[in-house]
């Protein structure tokens, strides 16, 4: 392959790659466009969580969380607004296992980037 097609493959690539960075949804920015949630489980009994609720492009998500520990840090999932948190007793959200819920207020700006939830 000649040095030109090299260069030629190369910054094509390059823009490509770029154009996709510059599409994708990206993630929010630390405490500016909502926030991560931890969940502390004060009954000790809770072994996963569903939350369901807006992320930070204004999208509704919901997604089913194992908590292995009394402090389980939600990372990676941006939520603001008003978000529902159903409590189970075993670790896939089986409706069967329904423990409780509540109904949490995430701000979308904040100093950090975590807001607590407790059981």
């Amino acid at each position: 392959m000649s040095m030109r097609k090299k260069a030629a493959t190369t910054v094509a690539a390059t823009a490509l790659a770029f154009a996709g960075v510059l599409g994708s949804a990206g993630q929010s920015f630390a405490g500016s466009n909502g926030q991560q949630i931890r969940f502390h489980d004060t009954s000790t009994v809770v072994y996963s969580i569903r939350i369901e609720g807006y992320n930070q492009n204004g999208e509704q998500v919901s997604g089913c969380f194992s908590t292995p520990s009394k402090d389980t840090w939600i990372n990676g999932w941006w939520w603001k607004g008003e978000v529902g948190v159903t409590f189970y007793r075993n670790n896939s959200c089986s409706f069967a296992t329904y423990y409780g819920d509540v109904v949490a207020w995430v701000p979308t700006e904040q100093s950090g980037d975590w807001t607590t939830v407790y059981s």
